[in-house]
């Protein structure tokens, strides 16, 4: 399995505990386009949902293309959105503004490290 999927899934689990929190802060729907596969992140309301290899409902506001590694990157914060962009490692259609909202979003999937 990619670790851009095992990240989603952590972001999942997130969205249990701080799914209203992440929608009050993205307002949105954003659909990844991770090496071949889609993951559509809806944050329009509720606590939010994530859907796996999914692109009809809810029509996404943003759409982000880029190869697993870079989503790995981006979500680790080792990779800025911008200069993921501007590199032309990532490739946004939609809001992009919205786009920007993404890094606190994902900072959500990274594995909580446990003592």
């Amino acid at each position: 399995m990619a670790a851009s999927t095992e990240l989603l899934k952590g972001l999942e689990k997130a969205l249990e505990s701080q799914g209203e929190k992440l929608v009050k802060m993205f307002k949105g729907v954003a659909l990844f386009k991770i090496d071949g596969k889609t993951f559509l992140l809806d944050l329009k309301n509720g606590k939010g949902k994530i859907h796996f290899d999914r692109t009809d409902d809810p029509k996404p506001d943003v759409t982000l293309t880029m190869s697993d590694d870079v989503f790995v990157k981006l979500a680790s914060g080792k990779l800025q959105p911008q200069m993921a962009f501007i590199q032309g490692k990532l490739k946004i259609s939609g809001n992009i503004a919205l786009s920007m909202k993404l890094t606190p979003v994902l900072k959500a999937a990274q594995p909580k490290a446990s003592l």
